[in-house]
Parts: C-alpha cells; sequence; structure tokens
C-alpha cells in the first residue's frame, strides 16, 4: 500500500537524521488519517477565473442637477438663533458627561476576566505520555491514532467498534534486526476486545503459544521471519505487544519476554 511505503519513507528519514521527530510524527499523522479515509481536499477555484465586473462611468452633474443640489442646500439653513440654542445644548451635555466620568472613574480597577480553562487532554493521550520507552531505536513516538487503522496495521478486524474509544495509542522502535510494536486500544464503556483481537489472529494465521498468568501469546512465522503477539487486558485498556525478528534468531522468545515484563510493569494485566 502506498500509505505504508510512505510510512517506512518518514522512519528512514528519521534514522537518517534528516527530520526530528517531531515533524516525523506529524507527517506520519498525515499518512494515517489519510489512509484511513478521515480527510478530504476540496478544491478551491482561483480568483483569476472568477467574473469581472465592469463598473459603470461616472455620470456628469448638468445643470438640472446642479439646480436641485443647490435648492437641496437652502432647505437646511436654520436661523441663526436656533443654531446658537442648539450648540450651547451640546456642550452643556458634554460637560455634564465628563463630569461624570471623572467622579465615578477614580481608582476603582477594572474587573479581572476569568482565564479560560486549560484543554482536557483524552485518556488516550495522557496514556500515550506514560507508556515506557521502547528499546533500540525510536521509529515512532508514542503517539494516538484513530480505531480505524487497526484493521489497515493489522491488529485486529474492522468489526471492533470505536464508540466511546479515546484512540489507539501506538509506539515502535526497531533493534539490530528485530522490529518492536506497542499498541494500547482504548476500549471506551464497551467491552474488552482482547477475545475479538485473538479470534481474528487466528483467522490469519496465528498460533497459540505459551504465556504468562492473564496473557495470551500468539505466534507466526512468514518469509524467513517469526512474529510473537502478547494480548490482554489492562483495566479498560487492550495491549498488544508485537516483535518480529529473523528465523535464526535463537533467543528472540527470551527478548520478546523481556520486553513484555517491561510493558506489564506499567500496564498490568487485570
Amino acid at each position: 500500500m502506498q500509505w505504508q511505503d510512505t510510512l517506512r519513507d518518514l522512519d528512514d528519514l528519521l534514522a537518517s537524521g534528516e527530520i526530528d521527530a517531531a515533524e516525523h510524527r506529524r507527517l506520519r499523522d498525515e499518512a494515517l488519517a489519510e489512509a484511513s479515509g478521515t480527510t478530504r481536499r476540496v478544491p478551491i477555484p482561483s480568483s483569476a477565473f472568477l467574473p469581472r465586473r465592469e463598473l459603470s462611468p461616472p455620470r456628469a452633474l448638468d445643470q438640472g442637477d446642479r439646480g436641485r443640489f443647490v435648492d437641496g442646500e437652502a432647505l437646511f439653513i436654520e436661523p441663526a438663533g436656533r443654531f446658537s440654542r442648539v450648540a450651547l445644548g451640546v456642550i452643556a451635555a458634554a460637560v455634564v458627561g465628563a463630569s461624570v466620568w471623572w467622579f465615578t472613574s477614580g481608582d476603582s480597577e477594572p474587573a479581572p476576566v476569568a482565564a479560560p480553562p486549560p484543554p482536557t487532554a483524552n485518556r488516550a493521550d495522557e496514556l500515550a505520555k506514560g507508556l515506557p520507552k521502547l528499546p533500540g531505536t525510536v521509529r515512532s513516538q508514542p503517539s494516538v491514532l484513530p480505531v480505524s487503522v487497526g484493521p489497515q496495521l493489522g491488529l485486529y478486524g474492522p468489526e471492533v467498534p470505536n464508540a466511546g474509544s479515546s484512540g489507539l495509542v501506538n509506539a515502535a522502535s526497531t533493534d539490530g534486526p528485530r522490529a518492536l510494536t506497542v499498541n494500547v486500544l482504548d476500549n471506551g464503556s464497551g467491552p474488552d476486545r482482547a477475545k475479538d483481537i485473538l479470534a481474528y489472529a487466528a483467522a490469519t494465521g496465528w498460533a497459540s503459544d505459551t504465556a504468562p498468568e492473564g496473557v495470551q501469546i500468539v505466534r507466526t512465522g512468514n518469509g524467513g521471519t517469526q512474529l510473537y503477539r502478547a494480548v490482554y487486558r489492562s483495566g479498560t485498556w487492550t495491549v498488544l505487544v508485537t516483535a518480529t525478528s529473523k528465523d535464526d534468531d535463537v533467543s528472540f522468545r527470551a527478548y520478546f519476554d523481556s520486553v513484555l515484563a517491561r510493558t506489564l510493569l506499567a500496564l498490568p494485566a487485570r
């Protein structure tokens, strides 16, 4: 898929130092948002192709118009006595207004304006800040993705709903020939999705393997690689820890177990 190629290109740019982590995260979120179909660009027509409105030339004032204008001026001529009374009234009103302002302003302080409350971070944002750092080179800082991106990442099927969920927290790194990914799904007010995720894994060729209490581990292999994935519930979260390495990596399972143990300290199975 084109969006997956884009993610790999961004990872390469981050690893080579051509972009920093913030720019990598922004571009990656844009690519994933575009892949999930959440954005649509609307073309805006250029002003160069809008119809021009012709301005009519000014009309010369003829003698008849000039005469009417002079007659109109004559209608507004007031007697001198009336004008004097109006002017004195305006001046008196201005003096009274200035006096009222002087005596009422005094040393009064302006009423303090309450500062707007700070924006409230959602649950997924808060979890992303406290997610443990993965070993190796960071490919993706902990960030929040739409739940709809999960099927595109091969985590679960499209039947997993996103109503009430604050998002899918995602973090990834590479450690030599090994690749690590931690995904944490907010279940919101809905049920735990671990069973759905394990059923999806079984339907796509993953097999069960030994696991610690409260955790399910599945494994698979493809094209000279081996993959392990741990799935478990932690409160209202469903946690997925995935690792990939070469077939000849004999210590890979022990390495995966150490990463899982570190994740369980931050997000215990319960």
